[in-house]
């Protein structure tokens, strides 16, 4: 089974899934982990082959992926859990609710690589043919800086490259398969199971691969809500955690009023004292 660790909040009942990208670990949320921890109990798995586990599967698909996710829930006895989840750990979660909306509360997908258009679809077929003449470490890198481009991505790029040694170059190749599939299966996400969870997408106004299809994929789901960062590319996380971190703070604590309440969870209505960052929902999304 796979590595993960469980932080234990024992003035909560609430729990949290936290899923990484492609390459990391669950070393990637050190700048969520100690406020997330003051509210709620924390799972914090590494995907096979990253991070600790050093346990690897011959090969990989979305649902099995999916469904290695729902075997730590079992084996803590949890029946439903929130997800957060960056970059392909969003993609992750939603195939997690694909095929076990029932042991998901609401999803926070930040960087959310949940949609391809050409020139993702067109990187990644690149991406395909370099890795049979380059080592995956100068692919990794490029595509780091591909997707991170800008000065202020820098420690963001440092730390997705870093991570990706410690996962090798076999098993970069066999998750990179599994990516490489992606836009087979992007007709998966108009299952109802999974557009009737409640989530909400915080995004980099600098992610210029994904988040236009994001904001599309708000104005189909009435239970998506969206928050863009100023400044931020596709590791918001890590490039404004303190915005990042309110967010997810405040949606998750809105969801339990609501719930509390009977009502769905949604957005706000209209910004908070004149604060440009506050969430807000998905008609008033807007790109940077």
């Amino acid at each position: 089974m796979l590595h993960y660790e469980v932080m234990e909040n024992e003035n909560s009942s609430e729990w949290i899934m936290l899923l990484h990208g492609l390459g990391g670990s669950s070393s990637i949320w050190y700048k969520q982990i100690p406020e997330l921890a003051k509210h709620y109990n924390l799972i914090l798995p590494d995907f096979y082959g990253h991070g600790k586990s050093r346990e690897v599967l011959p090969i990989y698909t979305f649902q099995g992926v999916a469904d290695e996710m729902i075997k730590v829930l079992d084996e803590l006895n949890l029946p439903r859990v929130h997800l957060i989840g960056i970059s392909m750990g969003s993609g992750v979660g939603c195939f997690m609710g694909v095929y076990h909306a029932d042991r998901i509360k609401s999803m926070i997908l930040g960087g959310a690589t949940v949609g391809m258009d050409t020139r993702t679809t067109a990187l990644l077929h690149a991406g395909n043919v370099l890795k049979y003449f380059m080592p995956y470490m100068w692919i990794y890198r490029f595509f780091a800086w591909i997707m991170m481009p800008r000065k202020n991505h820098c420690r963001s790029r440092q730390i997705f490259v870093r991570e990706a040694h410690k996962l090798g170059g076999t098993e970069f190749r066999k998750w990179y398969r599994l990516l490489k599939q992606f836009p087979l299966y992007q007709l998966e996400f108009e299952r109802q199971t999974l557009l009737d969870i409640p989530k909400l997408f915080i995004m980099g106004n600098q992610d210029h691969l994904f988040l236009k299809q994001i904001v599309n994929w708000t104005h189909r789901d009435h239970n998506a809500n969206l928050h863009i960062i100023e400044n931020a590319g596709h590791l918001c996380n890590i490039e404004k955690p303190d915005e990042f971190n309110r967010v997810c703070l405040q949606y998750l604590q809105d969801y339990e009023v609501n719930r509390a309440s009977g009502k769905e969870i949604s957005g706000k209505d209209e910004k908070e004292d004149g604060d440009s960052s506050s969430i807000q929902p998905k008609k008033f999304a807007a790109g940077g």
